[in-house]
C-alpha cells in the first residue's frame, strides 16, 4: 500500500466514523516539509466540530491500528492527532487534543486501552508546523481559518517539553529522534523558525567541537536513510556530550528570552 492509498483509506474511514463532525484533515510534517525518511511516519491533523463519543474512540482505535503499520514495515506508520476546532481557536494554553494515535500506543490499544482527551504543551508546536506546511486532504486550508500560534506560546511549549527529553533521551531505544528533537528546539529558539530535524541537526553540527560532529552527522544520515541503522545504545558516551551541549544552549536561550520579557 502506497502512502497515497493509506491516506485515501484514512480519509474515507474518518468520513464514515465522524460524519458531519469532521471539519478538516491535514497532512503535515516531513511528508510536506523536508521529505519522508525511511522510518518517517505520516503526520495527520484531524479537526472536528463535536466531541468524540466513547464508541467513536473505540472505533477510531480499531481503524487506525489497521491502516497504520509498525515503523520499519513496508507501509507507513501514522501519527494522528484529532483536535476540536473550538480548542484551536480558543488561544488557550496548553491546548488539548480529543485523541492522539501513534505506533508507540499499539500494544496498549491491543490490550483495550481507550484513547482519551489530553492537554499537551507540544500541541502548540504541532499546530504551528501544520500552519507553516500542510497539504489539505479534506476541508478548507488550515491557514485560512486557524489562529496563528504566538511566538511566546511556542517558547512556553518548548520550555515545558524539553526537560523531559533531556531526562529520558536514552530510554526506549529512541535516542536518535530524541536528540534530533533537541536540535530542532535549539534551532527554533535561536531562529524563531521550525525546521526539519535533519536540517536542524546540520545547523547544530557546525557549532559542535570537531570530535563530537561525526556521531551527530551519522544520526542525521540514518534519519534520512543514507546509511544503515545504527545501534545508538552502544554509543552513550559519545552522545551524552551532545545532549549536555544542547541542554546548556537551550537553557541559555530561555534565560535570554526571560530577561527580555522582564
Amino acid at each position: 500500500m502506497s502512502e497515497t492509498l493509506q491516506l485515501e483509506q484514512l480519509t474515507a474511514s474518518l468520513q464514515q466514523l465522524l460524519g458531519e463532525a469532521l471539519f478538516g484533515i491535514y497532512l503535515y510534517g516531513s511528508a510536506v516539509d523536508g521529505g519522508l525518511g525511511p522510518e518517517s511516519d505520516l503526520d495527520l491533523l484531524v479537526v472536528i466540530t463535536q466531541a468524540l463519543t466513547l464508541q467513536q474512540r473505540k472505533q477510531l482505535a480499531e481503524t487506525l491500528l489497521q491502516i497504520s503499520h509498525p515503523i520499519g514495515a513496508v507501509q507507513r506508520a501514522l501519527e494522528v492527532t484529532i483536535v476540536h476546532k473550538d480548542h484551536i481557536l480558543s488561544g488557550s494554553y496548553p491546548l488539548s487534543y480529543e485523541l492522539q494515535f501513534g505506533e508507540w500506543l499499539r500494544d496498549e490499544l491491543n490490550q483495550g486501552v481507550i484513547l482519551s482527551e489530553h492537554a499537551d504543551p507540544d500541541l502548540s508546536i504541532l499546530l504551528k508546523k501544520a500552519q507553516m506546511h500542510h497539504l489539505t486532504l479534506l476541508g478548507p486550508s488550515f491557514s485560512q481559518w486557524s489562529v496563528e500560534i504566538p511566538v511566546q506560546q511556542l517558547w512556553q511549549a518548548m520550555a515545558d517539553t524539553y526537560p523531559s527529553i533531556v531526562a529520558h533521551w536514552d530510554e526506549d531505544a529512541d535516542e536518535r529522534n530524541q536528540i534530533l528533537a533537541l536540535c530542532r528546539i535549539y534551532f527554533s529558539l535561536v531562529t524563531n523558525e521550525i525546521a526539519p530535524k535533519d536540517q536542524a541537526a546540520q545547523w547544530v553540527i557546525a557549532q559542535l567541537q570537531p570530535q563530537h560532529q561525526p556521531v551527530l552527522q551519522r544520526m542525521s544520515q540514518e534519519y534520512k536513510g543514507q546509511i544503515a541503522k545504527q545501534n545508538w545504545q552502544d554509543e552513550y558516551q559519545a552522545l551524552q556530550p551532545i545532549v549536555d551541549f544542547l541542554s546548556s544552549r537551550i537553557d541559555e536561550q530561555f534565560k535570554k528570552k526571560s530577561s527580555l520579557n522582564k
